[in-house]
């Protein structure tokens, strides 16, 4: 199973490769609100734009997911603690009913 995953990421890289050699025009990159201009990146190659976009997608997306994570691990950590604490009270209600079984039978 090793080596089909390495497989994989030959082939991967392989693409990725070859898409960057056939992508090497350059574009600029501007970001402006009307006449007030931010910034400005002259010849970038369209290949590292759109494998930085896919980048920051699988970041954001990784992140978020972690987060997801988080979450589930707190809410099953508050539910662990919530059986416990019910556990613990069926237990004195069961041993209180055995008592008072108990004295019942006694009388």
């Amino acid at each position: 199973m090793k080596w089909l995953k390495t497989l994989f990421w030959m082939v991967v890289f392989f693409f990725v490769i070859h898409f960057s050699l056939q992508n090497r025009d350059e574009v600029t990159l501007r970001y402006s609100i009307q006449n007030y201009q931010w910034f400005e990146f002259t010849n970038v190659p369209v290949f590292f734009v759109i494998l930085c976009s896919i980048f920051l997608g699988v970041l954001i997306g990784g992140l978020s997911e972690i987060y997801g994570r988080y979450q589930l691990k707190r809410r099953l950590k508050q539910n662990k603690i919530t059986i416990e604490r019910l556990e613990k009270e069926i237990d004195s209600l069961r041993v209180s009913q055995i008592e008072r079984a108990s004295l019942l039978s006694e009388d």
